[in-house]
């Protein structure tokens, strides 16, 4: 392999985690817009929009595996239909500490989650924490897709009896707080 051909390989696979990256920034936002500032999920047409929108991140035949997450699903139709579904009237996903391989129009990632949620059906403020590996497929007309994701290592606790002031910033936290809070440096 020439200088010229080795260039190419290495512009390829850092496009590619690139593209990977957005992909995955674009499934986290999805995944939070389908709530309200207001913790309460999106009225019934906005919430499907947005939970094809994400299942969109996948390619046609995606396999998730979800275990406690919508248990294994396939495909988007599948996918759409668990998004919709959500048990949270809130969530903040971060993904983070990508561990990316690409192979041609192949790659696997591994990532690290962190996510902020408040359940359904109690308002109760949960963290969870954990990680998923995923492979992915690059389609001509619409590049990068999570053709799989599995959840593994999931940890999930309660950061307190019902919800936590997640907004509005601040004076929402020195309200709780029987000590004054430092703004200043």
């Amino acid at each position: 392999m020439n200088d010229f051909s080795r260039l190419a390989e290495r512009l390829h696979r850092l496009e590619a985690c690139e593209a990977i990256r957005q992909l995955k920034a674009r499934y986290a936002a999805l995944a939070d817009a389908k709530y309200t500032a207001d913790y309460r999920r999106q009225e019934p047409v906005r919430l499907k929009e947005v939970a094809r929108e994400q299942a969109g991140c996948f390619t046609p035949q995606a396999v998730w595996y979800g275990a406690e997450f919508g248990g294994d699903r396939v495909g988007r139709e599948a996918l759409a239909e668990w998004f919709e579904q959500s048990p949270w009237c809130f969530a903040a996903h971060y993904y983070l500490g990508a561990d990316i391989d690409v192979d041609g129009r192949q790659a696997r990632a591994n990532w690290r989650l962190w996510q902020l949620a408040l359940c359904a059906d109690s308002t109760e403020a949960v963290l969870l924490m954990g990680r998923t590996e995923e492979t992915y497929l690059h389609a001509e007309a619409q590049g990068w897709l999570i053709d799989s994701m599995r959840f593994c290592d999931v940890q999930v606790t309660a950061l307190g009896v019902g919800a936590l002031p997640l907004a509005p910033g601040l004076e929402a936290l020195r309200a709780r707080t029987p000590f004054p809070v430092r703004t200043a440096y």
